[in-house]
């Protein structure tokens, strides 16, 4: 049965006079403070902007604290404190991210990429004693989420529909993954198994593409969603002079996303259409699936089933066949967030309505029906002053 969340609808109207709404909100020190790592991102961007929103500000409401290893990031210079810090991958990222939380003592904390959330989400376990909440389940739920082999066994073992997949692990050689090849044909799709942002992914259109990426360690295989037809011609381009810039056609999937609260009620299934472009989301258009709708469902129960909840999304294409599987799962903030919210979805403020019921935070929800409009997702420009940058290059702190 379907479970949703029960948000009260503020009106557009209130947007230029969201101090009044809530006296909590009219001291320095009771605004609800929120971390952001990897702040430079396209998801710290999407936080970013669906705060400073002109026809629904709440800028005001919060505490910035950003986190970023590029100093030049325009993003560092729209939170009120930015910490310059190592890459995610390494010790001292750990170190200095837990010095980070017990100073700042932030009451939420958000990831900009997939390899912050694991490691936040296992600082948060590990160290009980921090300060702050995560909007993310369990940190095995993560797991799930951030390993593609991992993501296609859960599928398996809960009767979910999902792209056929071949890890190479010990107990495979090359005949196995001919029998793939044999039974799904090509071109296959390969993915590193910790993977993002389409980096790594390649399109296998030959035995030769096989062998090369069979040979090297932690690639999934994948079957190609989609009418793989459309790809000829851009195949036969790239077989002859290379061209600079390059971009499969029909490139697009459905994107199934909510979010799940720590008892499983969750937000009405938002769907929308994703077109690319170079990798890039140019089109965003909110439609009606009640097919998609009931496949997103039996995720959701699935995933809140081992301990996960806050924002999920699952990215679903019809098959040559024309059966919905997905192909990817995420859960946590992402880089379709302030499309979603000008649509009616307002991911962060389900989120923190959901972990800090005290601070009513109010919540945006569309003026008109958003099926009826395309977003295009464009670039915005920001301005720096080159001393800020330095002092962040020099002290590894800025502030306002």
């Amino acid at each position: 049965m379907l479970k949703f969340h029960s948000i009260p609808y503020i009106s557009k109207q209130f947007a230029y006079g969201l101090k009044l709404i809530n006296n909590t909100f009219t001291k320095q020190d009771k605004r609800l403070k929120i971390l952001i790592t990897s702040v430079g991102s396209l998801v710290g961007q999407n936080i970013l902007d669906v705060l400073e929103y002109q026809g629904f500000r709440r800028r005001e409401l919060v505490e910035l604290i950003g986190m970023n290893s590029i100093a030049s990031s325009p993003n560092n210079f729209r939170c009120d404190r930015c910490y310059l810090v190592p890459h995610t991958n390494t010790f001292d990222f750990k170190k200095q991210t837990q010095e980070i939380i017990r100073n700042e003592k932030p009451n939420l904390i958000l990831s900009g990429r997939d390899e912050d959330t694991e490691i936040i989400s296992i600082l948060m376990r590990d160290y009980p004693d921090l300060p702050g909440k995560i909007p993310y389940g369990s940190v095995n739920s993560l797991k799930i989420a951030l390993n593609k082999w991992e993501t296609w066994k859960f599928c398996q073992q809960h009767g979910l529909p999902f792209a056929a997949t071949f890890f190479k692990d010990q107990s495979v050689n090359f005949e196995d993954l001919e029998a793939f090849i044999l039974k799904h044909g090509y071109p296959l799709i390969a993915k590193p198994i910790e993977g993002f942002a389409s980096k790594g992914v390649f399109f296998i259109r030959k035995r030769e593409d096989a062998t090369t990426i069979f040979e090297r360690d932690n690639y999934i295989f994948q079957e190609y969603l989609g009418d793989s037809a459309s790809l000829f011609n851009y195949f036969d381009q790239l077989d002859n002079l290379t061209p600079l810039f390059a971009h499969a056609p029909d490139v697009f999937h459905h994107s199934c996303h909510t979010v799940i609260a720590e008892d499983g009620t969750f937000d009405p299934i938002f769907i929308s259409r994703n077109d690319h472009d170079s990798g890039a989301t140019m089109g965003f258009k909110k439609i009606n699936s009640p097919v998609l709708e009931k496949l997103t469902i039996k995720f959701v129960e699935a995933i809140h089933g081992i301990g996960g909840y806050g924002p999920v999304t699952v990215q679903f294409r019809a098959d040559k066949n024309g059966i919905w599987k997905a192909q990817e799962m995420n859960m946590r903030t992402n880089g379709n967030t302030f499309p979603r919210f000008l649509m009616g979805q307002d991911d962060l403020g389900l989120i923190i309505r959901i972990l800090f019921p005290e601070f009513d935070f109010p919540v945006y929800q569309a003026p008109v029906e958003s099926r009826e409009y395309l977003i295009g997702k464009s670039l915005s420009c920001n301005i720096m002053l080159p001393a800020a940058i330095g002092l962040l290059n020099s002290d590894r702190f800025w502030s306002r």
